[in-house]
């Protein structure tokens, strides 16, 4: 559902852009000129930025994840396991600051792994069987869960009401979901946001921008066991207006190109942006 409502987001996002595009030729002055005492030599140039955001996925089975559907009637994963995803992706011009992206992705938010040594039902220096330990584990869950229903119910903690009852229901919910992760593992989700500069040419309309490996996420250009990240510029079928006679001022129009980043087959995000490289000079006897 996350990875639809992604795309979906992406979509629109990118119509909304071309449409805007499509009504807009972007142009500037090119060339060596005067402006009131300052000699101007004007070249147009487009530099893109690249934003790409991973999110590293973790799972880390519990201790007594094989008893889960015995003491507790549910069954639990017995596999670690490590993957790393591309959740966000966007491209837009260099001088267009943050407001060129589509995408908030400074939202993304993530907890690192616990560094927690002892496990929360270790009380006591004596060894138990890990079945033993596992129902003791899941009785104290019971407990909670029944502590939290009274408390609630006003059957128990007769004297604790308004803020110490809610501190005390959030403390019984901490120890709930520490016992429930012996069994049931935990899930740790980061997330690492990286920006690239791509100067444009018009020799080369696709540019590698990094690679991306699942075990390992973005790693070194010279990694083979990452795919490439590339993007590609697609130059559409514009009309410019025609060079004037005996004209000396020099405009260059940028192409309303779509621009494309792909991770191997997939579309990451497309958008229409104005690429100079890909336009055309313009001759006009003044300055408009």
């Amino acid at each position: 559902m996350r990875k639809l409502l992604f795309v979906a987001a992406m979509i629109i996002a990118s119509a909304i852009y071309s449409d805007a595009s499509a009504q807009h030729l972007k142009k500037m002055r090119i060339g060596r000129y005067k402006e009131g005492d300052k000699v101007i030599i004007a070249e147009a140039t487009t530099t893109l930025k690249v934003k790409l955001v991973v999110e590293y996925d973790e799972f880390e089975a519990g201790p007594y994840a094989r008893y889960a559907q015995k003491l507790l009637g549910t069954r639990a994963s017995f596999v670690n396991r490590a993957e790393y995803r591309v959740v966000g992706a966007d491209v837009a011009l260099l001088d267009d600051n943050d407001h060129g992206f589509t995408q908030a992705f400074d939202k993304y938010e993530g907890h690192s792994v616990s560094d927690r040594k002892i496990q929360v039902d270790r009380l006591a220096t004596s060894e138990k069987s890990i079945e033993n330990a596992a129902r003791e584990a899941a009785e104290t869950i019971f407990k909670l869960r029944k502590a939290r229903l009274e408390m609630i119910t006003g059957e128990q903690g007769e004297g604790v009401f308004g803020g110490g009852l809610e501190s005390a229901l959030r403390e019984i919910e901490r120890l709930e979901s520490a016992y429930l992760e012996l069994f049931y593992g935990r899930r740790t989700l980061s997330y690492e946001s990286r920006t690239y500069i791509l100067p444009v040419s018009e020799n080369n309309p696709s540019m590698a921008v990094a690679r991306f490996s699942g075990d390992d996420g973005l790693v070194a250009m010279d990694d083979l066991s990452g795919e490439i990240i590339f993007l590609h510029i697609a130059p559409s079928d514009m009309e410019y207006p025609a060079s004037e006679e005996k004209a000396t001022v020099a405009l260059r129009y940028a192409n309303n190109a779509e621009v494309s980043l792909c991770l191997g087959s997939s579309v990451l995000t497309s958008r229409v942006l104005p690429i100079y490289e890909f336009g055309k000079t313009v001759m006009i006897q003044k300055p408009r």
